[in-house]
């Protein structure tokens, strides 16, 4: 089937081509191996953009468009894109709503056909290329670069400032994810792949393994089932991708908004005042339940009526509508194990993750919990005897009990008091541009590496800026990174990385960095929390896990890990924010970037790293033990919260709230999978102080070791044969146990 004529897409990507002349035509014409048509002769020598003349770019981009209107999409995205991008990219992150949906269909298109002939391989005469390798090779579409071109329609949905264009990329996502699920359960390419797999050819590692997970795959997805039962198991795909996106969706348009007066906001510092909207009638101030604002109150509002108010807000956010879509998922998700012949959901998802069993798990997470328990009393009892003191001398009334809102303000003022760790005087010495500096020297020097930025960059937003990275040594280009640092309308409401264009054999990678740290203003920089240093660390950690891939199929690339690994890096290198020497590298006071942080407030913030420890590890327990709970069986979801909640941290839920409806993590592809932060938390502690902790932050040789044998090997390898590689052993929990003085 050729492609549809002039389609959206290929317009679109005609327009940014430059110079637009019979010879740039003409040599389009030549790499997409079509012969010039008579309507190419007739354009121009001279470029339309350039000489003002809107016919005759029109016309170029009319004449092309028909002339390669045939060539399969690859062919066309190749042929065109040496003249739209000097960068080794295939991503077009500047489509408008009609090109989004329109390269969503040629997707789906030539997706479809290169699936149709893997299935039509005939008997005897299967080999690796044609059916395997048909789709998975990087020089054909489904390895390399449709990776790309489907994030060229579906990232947008989490960044783009136009609302037109965010709803057209989540509806391209929604159809695209549709024809997915469909394909993962048609049963003739199943039996061509196994065809082929019976043979038993001698292969590769690599490639064994590839062949060996799409066989899981299928198998997972039930093949071996009843024709009944694997329809209804693609009904269920589908309608749970389209449910999960709409979650997301909930989330980054809720747009709540409250007001406060000054007095209301007692406690909160001038330059957060600064940055906030005013009423109608200019005498409050409007408070969102984004991070950058409500979770700010929450720890610094000295007025406990305006922290009950923002903390029954934020924790009530997509309520009615995301409540209704989780209980929905979740029995959806039983459904499926059990027409799998999984007992439960947990089951069907750990029979593949390093843990291999929601036993194993339980077992986990409730010995930390047990070991832990001291410590959370400890915590409680300390929290209410500052509460106790703190409304006593404000002329409060005590209420005898920590409530859901007083958490984050009494943990950040014992911090306070007990460490002497003044957060908002210490975020003075953490202006955004200063982090951005230090935390770029660390990663280069640590992991040999050569940042540089793009200058005219394509990008989504002003905010965005592009950088290439290339290594030390030979100066070789390793891949790309966008950083998207401040909130907007619209925009995704957390911090996350987005794998953009996979690393496989013959492409580089690409991925965005996506945060919502405060946006300096036209007098002030943007001033950092610690712990927001930490979370912007621990993301560039992901950054790195996917540029530093080297494997041949993208499958394998970078963060492609088993899911209870995958944050290991990344929390292994939030290390380097509690260590003297690289935090310092960090810092700059705001008035002075010469100036260091004190000695003294140093090491008071170094002491307080497990500051009430025992209340925010069993918090992130309660989290990892909720989503078992809710995937262990037919469970009602929503009773399942407020009983944990009570029984794990000792804290009734607010009335009314309901903090499940707005945990994404849930809906985005952390179901039963939660745990996996304190699990790969116990690896990341071992190889931070078996290979970092003494003396060797910025060691080249350490970096070089984990560079290549935990970052560049991806998932082409299981995990903990990486970790034993880098060890030298067998892990350990003894160092996380430690760090955790237990």
């Amino acid at each position: 089937m050729s492609a549809t004529p002039a389609t959206a897409f290929r317009r679109a990507l005609l327009q940014l081509v430059a110079p637009k002349t019979r010879a740039t035509a003409a040599a389009l014409c030549a790499a997409a191996a079509v012969p010039t048509p008579t309507a190419i002769a007739s354009l121009s020598d001279n470029d339309g953009d350039a000489a003002g003349d809107p016919d005759a770019a029109s016309r170029f981009v009319s004449s092309v468009a028909q002339a390669l209107a045939a060539v399969p999409l690859e062919t066309f995205h190749s042929a065109v894109s040496h003249a739209v991008s000097p960068t080794q990219l295939h991503l077009r992150l500047s489509l408008d709503k009609d090109a989004i949906t329109s390269l969503a269909d040629e997707c789906i298109t030539r997706s479809k056909q290169i699936f149709d002939a893997v299935a039509a391989v005939k008997d005897g005469e299967h080999t690796f290329e044609n059916t395997v390798g048909l789709f998975l090779n990087p020089r054909t579409p489904q390895d390399g670069l449709f990776g790309p071109l489907v994030s060229s329609f579906d990232f947008p949905q989490h960044v783009s400032p136009d609302k037109e264009v965010r709803d057209a990329s989540m509806s391209a996502e929604v159809k695209y994810s549709a024809f997915n699920v469909e394909t993962s359960m048609r049963q003739d390419i199943f039996e061509s792949v196994k065809k082929y797999a019976s043979k038993n050819e001698p292969l590769a590692a690599e490639d064994q393994r590839l062949v060996d997970r799409i066989l899981r795959d299928f198998k997972r997805n039930g093949l071996d089932l009843s024709a009944d039962k694997k329809a209804r198991i693609t009904e269920i795909k589908k309608e749970m991708s389209e449910l999960a996106i709409q979650f997301a969706k909930n989330l980054g348009e809720e747009n709540t908004k409250l007001e406060f007066s000054k007095t209301e906001l007692e406690g909160m510092p001038d330059d957060f005042l600064e940055k906030l909207g005013k009423s109608a009638d200019g005498e409050k101030f409007v408070v969102g339940l984004k991070y950058t604002e409500a979770p700010v109150v929450l720890k610094l509002c000295h007025v406990e009526a305006t922290r009950k108010v923002v903390e029954r807000a934020f924790n009530s956010r997509c309520k009615e509508q995301n409540s209704a879509i989780l209980q929905k998922l979740v029995d959806l998700r039983q459904e499926q194990a059990t027409l799998l012949g999984f007992p439960n959901h947990a089951s069907y998802i750990l029979d593949i993750r390093m843990a291999k069993s929601p036993q194993t798990v339980q077992t986990f997470l409730r010995d930390l919990n047990k070991k832990l328990q001291p410590l959370l009393d400890s915590d409680m009892a300390e929290l209410l005897a500052l509460k106790k003191k703190t409304t006593a001398a404000r002329g409060d009334p005590f209420d005898g009990k920590i409530n859901q809102w007083d958490t984050g303000y009494y943990l950040n003022l014992i911090e306070k008091e007990k460490y002497n760790v003044d957060h908002e005087e210490l975020k003075r010495y953490f202006p955004l541009h200063v982090v951005t500096r230090g935390l770029f020297e660390i990663y280069q020097r640590l992991l040999s590496l050569k940042f540089v930025k793009v200058e005219h960059a394509v990008v989504w937003h002003p905010d965005v800026n592009m950088y290439a990275v290339h290594n030390a040594e030979d100066d070789s280009l390793v891949g790309y990174f966008y950083m998207d640092l401040h909130p907007r309308e619209g925009k995704y409401g957390h911090a996350a990385v987005f794998g953009l264009q996979a690393q496989c054999e013959g492409q580089v990678p690409a991925c965005a960095l996506v945060a919502n740290f405060s946006k300096p203003t036209a007098t002030k920089p943007s001033l950092l929390l610690h712990s927001e240093v930490v979370t912007y660390f621990h993301e560039f950690g992901h950054v790195f896990h996917q540029l530093c891939s080297k494997v041949k199929w993208a499958r394998f690339a970078g963060t492609s890990v088993e899911r209870d690994f995958v944050e290991c890096p990344s929390q292994m290198l939030e290390n380097w924010c509690w260590q003297p020497e690289t935090l310092q590298m960090l810092a700059g006071h705001i008035d002075d970037e010469t100036r260091k942080i004190p000695d003294a407030l140093l090491d008071n913030l170094i002491k307080s790293k497990n500051a009430s420890s025992g209340y925010t590890e069993n918090r992130q327990l309660l989290f990892g033990l909720f989503d078992q709970a809710i995937h262990s069986g037919a469970v009602e979801v929503a009773s399942v919260w407020p009983k944990m909640q009570k029984e794990i941290v000792g804290i009734e839920p607010s009335e009314g709230t309901y903090f499940p409806a707005s945990f994404g993590h849930l809906a985005g592809g952390y179901d039963a999978q939660y745990y996996g932060y304190m699990w790969s938390q116990v690896y990341a502690t071992d190889m931070f102080y078996t290979r970092f902790k003494d003396g060797q932050l910025l060691d080249a040789t350490a970096g070089r070791d984990y560079r290549n044998v935990i970052l560049s090997v991806g998932g082409s390898r299981d995990a903990i044969e990486s970790l034993r590689l880098f060890l030298g052993r067998e892990p350990s929990q003894e160092a996380f146990l430690k760090s955790k003085a237990l």
